[in-house]
């Protein structure tokens, strides 16, 4: 596979990265990538994948656009309100980045299609909220050996890591993060604690630069590190998380 000449044209200032060059760009038009979510966390993803060159993007998300969303969810419009945000994000890249597929779904990840979904595609990122769907996606995740993005946001704090199965310092979701019985209802939520849309620009910006750099081969990946953000302080902090030998998900057999 070779570069048109538009190709090159509009991933030029990607292209002449030492870093990613023409084969890494070529990679990325190559890629296959599920993103769970168009929201907050999915907007940002989506912009960044469709404008970077991501060759398919498959998108999933059940809820329609309502007024609430727009101060953060900036791929959607005023305009586009009580539209299914599937259909809005089409449009989105449609706009930007004609040249690339893509395929969008008003459905949500469930049992039924997790296993087909993520078997298609090379890459999966979590830009969701909810809990159920992301111990899913983890372990859907591990049992295909497809590498997921976790990012996670609430108020002014938000935190990114990548898992990669077969990658020996890559834990999974359920080494960090225990499944419990409790409520999730209960737990703190964009409606009922708040966000801020700068929070959700950098969480999401930086599940981008993972996806990027994971499917075109270059940097370092945030594997078995978890980035928190202090959107208040704007620091970061690094926490090294390494996999649980006893992990029902991804525990690697001696």
């Amino acid at each position: 596979m070779r570069l048109s000449d538009a190709e090159i044209e509009r991933y030029a200032r990607q292209v002449v990265m030492p870093e990613l060059g023409e084969d890494g760009q070529k990679k990325l038009l190559e890629a296959r990538v599920l993103i769970l979510g168009a929201g907050g966390l999915g907007a940002p993803v989506i912009a960044g994948l469709a404008g970077a060159g991501a060759g398919h993007l498959t998108i999933l998300d059940e809820d329609i656009i309502d007024t609430t969303n727009l101060n953060r969810q900036f791929i959607h419009k005023t305009e586009s309100l009580s539209q299914p945000k599937s259909a809005s994000a089409a449009q989105f890249i449609q706009q930007l980045n004609p040249d690339i597929s893509v395929q969008c779904q008003q459905v949500r990840f469930t049992e039924k299609n997790a296993n087909a979904l993520v078997d298609a595609h090379d890459l999966v990122i979590d830009c969701t909220d909810n809990p159920e769907t992301r111990y899913l996606a983890n372990a859907t995740c591990q049992r295909l050996k497809k590498p997921l993005i976790f990012g996670g946001a609430i108020r002014t704090d938000g935190q990114v890591t990548s898992f990669v199965p077969g990658d020996p310092h890559s834990p999974c979701l359920r080494c960090i993060f225990p499944q419990t019985d409790l409520d999730y209802d209960q737990a703190p939520s964009c409606a009922n604690s708040g966000i801020l849309g700068s929070t959700t620009l950098v969480i999401g910006g930086l599940q981008t630069a993972e996806a990027l750099k994971i499917l075109a081969g270059f940097g370092t990946p945030l594997i078995g590190r978890l980035l928190l953000y202090d959107g208040l302080a704007n620091s970061f902090t690094e926490i090294a998380v390494s996999p649980d030998p006893a992990c029902p998900v991804c525990a690697r057999p001696e």
